[in-house]
């Protein structure tokens, strides 16, 4: 159940806030998606959703700086989840603060902006980094720009099951923080913000030498009849999760990627994608 509650409401400076997946209920602290963090920015004109985990039931307060708040109370598993109206990019730098029960149980987080959000994903081309792109020493060196913020999926990540909590976080765009991010994606947020003169938040999720079949949300499969096959063996694991019985392993690794390195930004709101395969 989520309420809008008054502004006036005596919780510091609220923020926006975060959910949460897959968080222990052993915590007695409210907690937020690593999703979320400091420098962030959140996607313009769209509604703002953020989530996190608290104790079974408990009641937790979200809000923006400047925007909106809600009251949300945690389901049995702790998880909690809001839905914040839409906001406007101004350059400001605003707090988001998620308030738990329990005095001074609060996640706060600070710099973050809103913008536009850009998910970067895709094959060799789309990893090949800025310090292994042409000009690597300029374009490093270059690369000054505290409206546009990165966050970097690391690693290889690939799971039978979808997760729920990406690995990562957020970093201003610097000489410091540039050098293994998406050439690609930098360039196109670069072009982007000069243009729109908005902040940008470019999300990394990349893999090289990888088949599309594994970046495939099952949806994808069952929109297309000649991938019929890759539908039955989706169908198969499922049934088998409620049998108990052996599971098949997912069809040329179906899924899986986009299970370990997509599924976790879900359900953030972007304003799309580039991806670049090859």
């Amino acid at each position: 159940m989520i309420m809008k509650i008054n502004r006036s409401l005596p919780v510091a400076g609220f923020a926006s806030a975060v959910f949460l997946l897959g968080l222990s209920q052993a915590s007695a602290k409210v907690s937020v998606s690593k999703l979320f963090g400091d420098h962030m920015v959140l996607q313009q004109e769209a509604p703002i959703r953020l989530w996190g985990a608290a104790e079974p039931g408990e009641q937790v307060i979200v809000g923006v700086a400047g925007g909106g708040n809600a009251l949300v109370k945690a389901d049995e598993k702790g998880r909690w989840k809001v839905e914040l109206p839409a906001m406007k990019a101004d350059g400001k730098a605003r707090t988001i603060t998620v308030q738990g029960s329990k005095e001074g149980d609060k996640v706060t987080l600070k710099d973050v902006l809103i913008g536009e959000v850009w998910l970067c994903s895709g094959q060799s081309n789309m990893e090949w980094s800025v310090r292994q792109s042409m000009n690597a020493d300029r374009e490093i060196a270059g690369a000054k720009h505290p409206q546009i913020r990165l966050f970097n999926v690391p690693g290889h990540v690939r799971n039978a099951e979808p997760l729920e909590d990406p690995r990562g976080q957020w970093q201003v765009c610097s000489p410091q923080t540039i050098s293994g991010f998406t050439a690609v994606g930098y360039s196109f947020g670069r072009e982007l913000q000069k243009a729109l003169k908005v902040p940008i938040g470019l999300v990394g999720t990349n893999w090289g030498g990888t088949r599309i079949e594994p970046w495939t949300p099952p949806v994808g499969f069952k929109s297309v009849p000649d991938l019929k096959d890759y539908v039955d063996n989706l169908e198969a694991i499922e049934a088998s999760k409620k049998n108990g019985g052996n599971r098949p392993r997912p069809k040329g690794g179906a899924v899986e990627i986009f299970n370990g390195m997509v599924a976790p930004l879900v359900p953030l709101s972007v304003r799309g994608a580039i991806w670049y395969q090859g």
